[in-house]
């Protein structure tokens, strides 16, 4: 009897190609891991194709299947934002998180979950997302725009974070030096270093001189205060003394209040 139990599992695995066979020993070792990855590749594809409820269909599903795989939260997490849920989202990204460390590796994943971390004001987790991804990453335009949303998150951060802030801007810029977004950005973090220097003051009026300056503000994924204190900069490069005063006046929360708040009483009337 033993030696017929033998006999068959390795005729089994003896005619199988080895990809087939390590699926054999997978779904042997993690029952139910076939038909997860399937959901998996099915909520996928979906969310390429923008159907975000085919997609959440299928990642409840895969989370069902297997409770503990971490890419079935990163998927339906990102679904989820999609569909408007973006609490729901940051739950199942924290959940990836505690069952993986790595499940946010893939740079199009870890950006995405930055920016939806960064949405719901949780910029630490945003920036342990992109401190990894980041050091895995080569060269291109995906890490720029990934080094400029680190720099953001750092920024939200605090002072604590602010040098920091300033290597990620000055990253995103080395290969795109017309980056408004990674420009505004660095030029807040600079004034916040020094409001005496003068790289800051260019490098808002180069974003200033581009015009459609709501859009790239309303962009942002940081809190009101943050779009505040870009506001404020832009308004004071331009000389708009006025306009700065209300900005840094709405800018009073956060770990740069106090920052916003001593730039708005230098510019109230004596």
């Amino acid at each position: 009897m033993t030696f017929g139990l033998f006999f068959v599992v390795t005729s089994a695995t003896t005619f199988l190609a080895p990809a087939a066979a390590s699926d054999f020993w997978d779904e042997v070792r993690h029952p139910g891991l076939r038909a997860w990855r399937q959901d998996i590749a099915q909520a996928r594809l979906a969310l390429r194709a923008h159907r975000f409820r085919e997609a959440m269909a299928a990642a409840n599903a895969a989370v069902a299947r297997l409770p503990e795989q971490a890419e079935g939260y990163v998927v339906r997490a990102l679904a989820a934002a999609q569909l408007g849920a973006p609490e729901d989202a940051c739950r199942d990204l924290r959940r990836a998180l505690e069952l993986d460390p790595a499940s946010l590796d893939d740079p199009l994943d870890a950006g995405r979950a930055a920016q939806i971390l960064a949405g719901r004001g949780d910029f630490e987790a945003a920036a342990r997302v992109l401190r990894r991804a980041l050091a895995r990453m080569r060269e291109g335009h995906s890490r720029r725009a990934l080094y400029t949303l680190y720099g953001d998150v750092l920024s939200a951060l605090g002072p604590a974070h602010n040098a920091d802030a300033i290597r990620a801007y000055r990253e995103a810029l080395r290969t795109a030096q017309r980056d408004p977004r990674a420009s505004l950005g660095l030029a807040l973090a600079l004034y916040r270093e020094d409001a005496q220097g003068t790289e800051w003051r260019a490098l808002a009026r180069s974003v200033a001189a581009r015009g459609r300056l709501e859009i790239l503000l309303g962009g942002l994924a940081l809190s009101e205060a943050d779009r505040q204190a870009r506001r404020a900069v832009l308004a004071e490069a331009i000389g708009d003394e006025a306009a700065a005063r209300a900005a840094w006046g709405a800018a009073q929360s956060g770990p740069w209040a106090a920052h916003a708040a001593a730039r708005a009483e230098e510019r109230s009337p004596r």
